[in-house]
């Protein structure tokens, strides 16, 4: 490899067995064995184990209310009384999903999101009662990190590294508190292959702890068999317990996104797992109690999925060195039938999945079609029906007899909950939900259909946040075949929509309601209960010759747009505590401020956006090259 920076994924590899340690580095020449990565949500491993301490040492009650603990805890909902700890553990609190307001920043460190969680929570409703149903939810981890902070008097960072770092000879994890230097992060790329500036992950119980791939698995041998340097064996057992509810398609366990994998079971192997990703890093602890065998990945790029195909690799290469063959069948394709029976037609309407819509139709009764409503980019998909009654996913076409099954297999089939018709996958996972005709007036469906197409642009959050980079712009879309709803939301009158279709299991992850207010005659996209607003576009004004200066204002971003420029270069003057942004016609970042080494020389695309923050009264000066 020649003397350059890093410029795809980093990948560190390592395998514990038992006390013995061996590895597998992929650096470039440049870098140091101490980076460390964001390992995001496999953070909640470490929440959950300071708890479950907190528990073996009996100064918490898995099953008591969450308010035991945080009298402070309150939300918009009374059911939030009857949310326990141990349903924060399995992902059964009902919570919403995550408060993302000031979670992610570019190179800044800051308390407010760690202020001002309790406060925005307290401003949201429930999506179903506690305990109802298992649907991965963020929220759930901060407020364990705030259990352990309430009932030690320590910060979360302290307790850490005094309760979980030091016993395990952890030297290298930190969180944005701790860490000796944020340059010494594993370097960040955006999509375009330019590197930004250090990620800092505010939320720290859900996914803000930094590490390296030796450290994790370090951590991952503190779940073996015989091992009682963290957890007694009493709570490492009961964290592997599937949690599955009634109305649940996953069976997470405390902590742990997988306690049960068929593969390893069918040899007889007890395996583990958890994955994590933040905005820019990803990784993966795979661990197999019993046989004492601990496998992490972490990696800058790519996805914490490819990297538990890469822990499960290693870890089927120890097993095997033990004599455990595992076997990872691959699925024969289906015997397809070239009709659909009867019975399912009735199962044709509108569908939803998250904040988007589906129109789910049978065409001439020969094959199944999904095809999206509400998408900002739409796409279609198309099932044919199998012989053993259920619909496998097709590429191609099926009138023009192309269609194939894609590989891997991926089925479909639907189910009836209480009445409720849902379609769920393979794994038994509800992925889509069938919509209720909506009450909406005429007016206010009106009212939406005339935001039709129209993009909202991230207004109120600070010049750091990295969601300028990432979640910038939002944009509405109605349709007529799904009359009452925009996006995936029902819409309720002129200026109000909610997400109100359960969905039971992760297809409602991270779900909110929507709302229009106005301000200085711009209409502002916000999300009750999540602090975000997003002003029209329709609001912001062209950026021409004439633009000498900016004046900031802070909560107030300054967007302009890019209609016709050419070949035009600037040369900014920033303020502290201020950042920009430009984005081409489709979105793409063609410069930010929190690019490294870009300077202050910006090049504008012909058409696009540009857009300022800063704290007010501050001013940007733009020059011209």
């Amino acid at each position: 490899m020649k003397n350059k920076k890093l410029t795809a994924a980093l990948l560190a590899l390592f395998m514990i067995f038992g006390s013995a340690v061996s590895g597998i580095n992929v650096y470039a020449e440049e870098q140091s064995d101490e980076y460390f990565l964001g390992i995001g949500s496999v953070s909640k491993m470490y929440a959950t184990t300071a708890v479950m301490q907190l528990k073996d040492k009996g100064l918490v009650d898995l099953d008591a209310p969450v308010t035991d603990y945080i009298d402070d805890f309150k939300m918009a909902d009374e059911r939030y009384k009857d949310i326990t700890v141990r349903m924060l553990m399995n992902h059964t609190s009902g919570l919403m999903g995550t408060v993302y307001y000031d979670s992610f920043r570019f190179d800044s460190v800051g308390t407010e999101y760690h202020e001002n969680f309790l406060k925005i929570l307290s401003q949201q409703r429930l999506k179903a009662d506690p305990g109802e149903y298992n649907c991965y939810c963020n929220d759930g981890f901060t407020l364990l990190e705030i259990i352990v902070e309430r009932v030690t008097g320590m910060s979360f960072t302290e307790y850490l590294e005094e309760n979980i770092c030091e016993p395990m000879d952890m030297n290298n994890t930190y969180t944005i508190w701790n860490a000796p230097d944020m340059e010494n992060q594993a370097p960040y790329y955006s999509r375009s292959g330019i590197q930004m500036a250090p990620e800092c992950t505010q939320l720290v119980g859900a996914g803000g702890i930094l590490s390296t791939s030796d450290d994790l698995c370090r951590f991952g041998t503190s779940f073996f068999r015989g091992d009682e340097t963290l957890l007694s064996e009493t709570s490492k057992k009961e964290m592997e317990l599937p949690s599955k509810t009634f109305l649940s398609t996953s069976g997470y366990g405390l902590g742990w996104d997988t306690v049960n994998n068929p593969d390893y079971e069918a040899a007889g192997v007890k395996v583990i797992s958890k994955g994590g990703d933040t905005l820019a890093q990803h990784a993966s602890l795979v661990v197999a109690p019993e046989e004492k065998i601990s496998a992490a990945v972490v990696s800058s790029g790519g996805a914490s999925s490819f990297n538990q195909d890469i822990a499960c690799a290693l870890m089927d290469i120890a097993l095997e060195e033990k004599g455990i063959k595992v076997e990872h069948p691959v699925e024969s394709f289906k015997e397809t039938v070239d009709k659909v029976p009867e019975e399912y037609l009735q199962y044709e309407g509108v569908y939803t999945y998250g904040d988007a819509l589906l129109k789910l139709s049978f065409p001439e009764g020969k094959y199944m079609c999904l095809e999206s409503l509400t998408a900002e980019n739409p796409f279609e998909e198309q099932y044919l029906y199998t012989s053993d009654d259920k619909f496998v996913k097709v590429t191609g076409d099926v009138e023009s007899g192309t269609a194939v099954q894609e590989r891997p297999i991926s089925t479909l089939t639907f189910k009836d909950i209480d009445g409720k018709i849902y379609v769920v996958d393979e794994t038994g996972s509800v992925i889509l939900g069938r919509t209720e005709d909506s009450t909406a007036s005429d007016a206010a469906i009106e009212s939406w259909n005339k935001r039709d197409g129209k993009t909202y642009y991230l207004y109120n959050c600070g010049y750091a946040d990295s969601f300028y980079a990432e979640g910038f712009k939002n944009t509405l879309v109605t349709s007529e075949d799904a009359s009452g709803f925009v996006n995936g939301y029902t819409i309720i009158d002129e200026t109000h929509a909610m997400n109100l279709v359960e969905i039971p299991g992760d297809a409602s992850r991270d779900i909110n309601d929507i709302e229009i207010i106005e301000e200085d005659g711009a209409e502002i996209l916000t999300y009750p209960g999540q602090e975000y607003q997003y002003i029209s576009e329709d609001a912001i004004p062209l950026f021409d010759k004439t633009t000498k200066t900016v004046t900031l204002t802070a909560g107030k971003a300054s967007w302009f747009k890019l209609d016709g420029v050419d070949n035009t270069i600037l040369k900014l003057t920033l303020p502290k505590n201020s950042s920009c942004y430009v984005y081409d016609q489709k979105g793409n970042i063609v410069y930010s401020s929190f690019m490294v080494g870009y300077g202050d020389s910006v090049p504008l695309p012909s058409y696009g956006m540009i857009v300022f923050v800063g704290e007010t009264g501050s001013k940007v000066t733009v020059g011209r090259k």
